[in-house]
């Protein structure tokens, strides 16, 4: 038996179920919900990547800081030029799982999304992208992150060789992301 609204309504033999109209209107809310957490899991991984990217590189830059103490205190600053071409991932005691190596004017084989490497040619630390924003075109390029070891230069000129590069005192390294990116 049916009220006025098309819904069934238990008959005297005590039995009753669904229609489809009722059983449809579930499968939509489930649907759209089901849509709803997708789009949420992935921002979450999204940024969960990003999180663990933007650590190793607080990583690496406190090991870069480390190693020019060093080379200040043990009094060979002379040294400090060469951080800029060294491989960032050689200050670690441990290197990150996702670290491929070193490789020159190439790229690590097979799926490198989630990978860190060192590129000898630019002389550069390089990280693709995994968890990225749909892309507009199937052939798009992996979207990378590039960071760089640069000198902090003073602004004056310094006549004390030793301590200087161009006639600069150098007053710290950092690691530059020269390679711009976006994590929505």
């Amino acid at each position: 038996m049916r009220n006025t609204l098309g819904f069934r309504q238990k008959n005297k033999g005590g039995q009753s179920g669904f229609t489809l109209l009722e059983l449809m209107v579930v499968a939509c809310i489930i649907a759209v919900l089901g849509a709803v957490l997708l789009n949420r899991v992935l921002f979450y991984q999204r940024m969960a990547e990003k999180t663990a990217t933007e650590q190793t590189v607080g990583i690496l830059q406190s090991a870069l800081q480390l190693r020019f103490t060093s080379l200040i205190a043990s009094n060979r600053l002379g040294e400090v030029e060469g951080l800029v071409k060294q491989n960032p991932m050689q200050w670690l005691a441990q290197k990150p799982a996702n670290y491929a190596g070193e490789y020159f004017d190439q790229v690590p084989d097979g799926d490198v999304s989630g990978q860190w490497y060192f590129d000898l040619k630019e002389r550069s630390l390089v990280y693709f992208v995994h968890n990225r924003a749909a892309s507009k075109s199937a052939d798009a390029v992996l979207p990378q992150l590039r960071f760089k070891t640069s000198l902090v230069l003073a602004v004056e000129n310094y006549p004390v060789a030793e301590r200087s590069v161009s006639g600069k005192i150098v007053e710290g390294v950092v690691l530059e992301q020269i390679i711009p990116y976006a994590w929505d």
